[in-house]
């Protein structure tokens, strides 16, 4: 059996259509075959999360159970180096990351066993781009299976019939395939990038044994994303091109843009709009930085469903999570060990490659050499900081020294910081004009009764923090209820429900737990509430393990779960708060830990955990369900008050 995978007219899904037609010429039946036998899906334009590349033309995986082999004609060597030319290869199983390209023959040189293509900005390297694709796709099926498949890479000049020759040589004589390929030159040049291996006795091309290849067949960016009604709204959001996103667009990558605003106020999507407007007028490629792994993966989701490139030469955008990004810098200035991130060093060594710079060890010219080496993986006309009031300072000054004060634009939420001190981006752009500059103050997010009943829990526990009630989104209830939401079957059939009656997807909860709820086994994480969804047949997305939240739920059917620390920035049509007095008292805890050396009132430690229980509280759309495991806390305390004053809004349930 084969599978295509994608959206029909792109060359992407042109190129995953031949791959599947020289496949299908050089094997009769294996089209048709039960998937038990034989089974290869093609994927075309694949996004993925968490890794330092994110778009991949195709990918192609496949195993055989029945005996298929391959006689190589010209070029073929095992691992030794020694000719196989003639011998039978069995192809058990593989997986081949495919890089397209449609440069015709006078846009593009091959040298050194290497595929250079021209563009507007020159040229680039087409082989070491998919080098960077392979080992991405790796780094993914290690986050999804928890082990490492062998990865084969090939680039696909459907530009040209045929690969050139040197004194009758094919060139290169290894990784790439030209329009007229078929299945043995495919799954050869693939292949003998590395070398034939021997499996069993025989010549054998193989990606892994059956048990991780099954697990590989079965991951979800072989499924074809789905967008939910959330998802479309969103994504309406972006595509509007409202007067202000089309303001900062124009500036974004040349002067400083500056969004300030609770949350809930749309800082982040007014980003990605701007970011949106600036790819379309200018093709402006830009990154988004943030802490928040599980937005980081939301944020690539939205991406992937409207089709915006992250590593095109004609712009795009791409989101990497803040310490990977920085660890690469610092593994190309050859400061830093790549991979390596140790987070009790991690400001020193921002600090130390700040030095580097001070003392003119390095300079302009060389991070303008390693940007266009690593074109793919650093090379950005504009970054985008969300949260950048909570960035450590040595950080914030790498990045302006990197890209200049000017290309950076920033997210910056009123009394949202988790860290410590707030962050000084002004000095890297002082003196500059500052028409970037924006105030959000209306709750965008929330309907109307939301965001009332946010402003009143804020008033009851004494904080100076106010949201502007939507007056184009009325409506919104709050439910409370005391116990564990994992034991509330009733309720969560009644939420999930409700949902779906308002047209939406499981995708489109989101489900706040404490640590109290999460336990691990060692090699993973996974929460009691997850679990209970499993009991019931429903899909979820368990983002309390860090590697799940590396990867964007692929399924509009899963219900995403997150710890508190892991909310900013998300939203939810229903969102439920599990144990809340917990998470303020947790909070609460750890503030005053930290906040003891300074010898400061206990009232700056609830103070400062009040605002930061406004952050999952500003998440919902429609409908907020708060938990609570002791009614008389002081969270329970505030919340009574609170469904006091607003009963129409707030319903306690027993």
């Amino acid at each position: 059996m084969i599978e295509v995978i994608g959206v029909p007219g792109s060359s992407e899904y042109q190129a995953a259509l031949l791959i599947r037609d020289a496949l299908t010429k050089t094997w009769r039946g294996i089209d048709t075959s039960p998937a038990g036998e034989e089974h290869v899906k093609i994927a075309a334009s694949v996004k993925l999360s968490g890794q330092k590349v994110s778009d991949i033309d195709v990918v192609v995986a496949g195993l055989f159970r029945t005996k298929r082999y391959l006689v190589p004609r010209s070029n073929a060597k095992d691992v030794d180096g020694n000719s196989i030319v003639g011998a039978k290869v069995r192809v058990r199983s593989f997986v081949v990351a495919v890089e397209v390209k449609e440069h015709s023959s006078d846009r593009m040189r091959i040298e050194a066993g290497g595929i250079n293509v021209k563009y507007a900005g020159g040229w680039k390297s087409a082989t070491q781009q998919n080098d960077d694709q392979a080992h991405a796709l790796k780094g993914h099926f290690q986050d999804t299976t928890r082990s490492s498949p062998w990865v084969y890479r090939c680039v696909a000049l459907l530009g040209i019939p045929e690969l050139p020759r040197t004194r009758g040589i094919q060139q290169p004589n290894a990784g790439a395939v030209a329009s007229l390929f078929d299945g043995l030159e495919f799954l050869m040049a693939a292949a003998t990038v590395l070398g034939i291996r021997k499996i069993n006795g025989e010549h054998a091309i193989s990606s892994g044994n059956e048990e991780l290849m099954e697990q590989v067949l079965s991951d979800g960016l072989f499924q074809q994303l789905r967008p939910s009604s959330l998802d479309r709204r969103r994504m309406d959001r972006i595509a509007s091109r409202p007067e202000v996103a089309r303001q900062l667009g124009s500036l974004l990558g040349k002067q400083r843009v500056h969004l300030r605003g609770h949350g809930g106020t749309g800082k982040t999507i007014l980003l990605l709009q701007a970011a949106y407007e600036a790819f379309l007028d200018r093709g402006v490629r830009s990154v988004i930085l943030t802490y928040n792994t599980a937005l980081a993966a939301d944020i690539q989701r939205t991406i992937a469903l409207m089709g915006i490139p992250s590593d095109g030469d004609a712009g795009g955008i791409t989101v990497r999570t803040v310490m990977s990004f920085m660890y690469s810098w610092l593994d190309k200035l050859g400061l830093g060990r790549e991979g390596d991130i140790e987070l009790s060093k991690y400001e020193e060594e921002c600090r130390e490659a700040n030095e580097y710079f001070e003392s003119g060890a390095a300079g302009p010219e060389e991070v303008a050499r390693i940007r266009k080496e690593h074109h793919s993986e650093l090379g950005f006309d504009a970054v985008l900081v969300d949260e950048a009031q909570d960035w450590p300072q040595s950080e914030a000054d790498l990045l302006a020294t990197l890209y200049g004060g000017s290309a950076i634009a920033l997210a910056d939420g009123f009394s949202q910081l988790v860290r410590g001190k707030a962050t000084d981006w002004k000095s890297s752009v002082i003196g500059e004009p500052r028409d970037g500059e924006r105030s959000l103050r209306d709750g965008l997010r929330m309907k109307a009764s939301l965001a009332k009943f946010a402003n009143a829990l804020a008033d009851e526990a004494g904080l100076q923090w106010k949201l502007s009630p939507s007056t184009e989104a009325p409506g919104g209830r709050v439910i409370i209820r005391i116990g564990r939401y994992a034991q509330m079957d009733d309720l969560q059939r009644d939420v999930l429900a409700s949902a779906i009656m308002d047209g939406n997807m499981p995708v489109d909860l989101l489900h706040c737990v404490p640590p109290s709820e999460v336990k691990s086994n060692g090699l993973h994480r996974s929460s009691a509430l997850a679990e209970s969804f499993y009991r019931k047949g429903w899909m979820a997305w368990d983002a309390v393990d860090e590697l799940t939240r590396r990867n964007f739920p692929r399924s509009s059917e899963a219900l995403r779960v997150v710890q508190y620390e892991s909310c900013r920035g998300l939203e939810g049509w229903i969102t439920v708060l599990d144990g809340l007095d917990e998470a303020w008292q947790l909070a609460r805890n750890s503030i005053k830990t930290l906040q003891s050396a300074e010898h400061l009132p206990a009232e700056a430690a609830d103070a400062a955990a009040w605002l930061r229980t406004m952050i999952p509280l500003t998440r919902p759309i429609d409908t907020l369900v708060i938990t609570l495991r002791d009614r008389d806390s002081r969270m329970g305390q505030v919340i009574s008050n609170v469904a006091a004053r607003l009963p129409d809004i707030v319903e306690i349930q027993h």
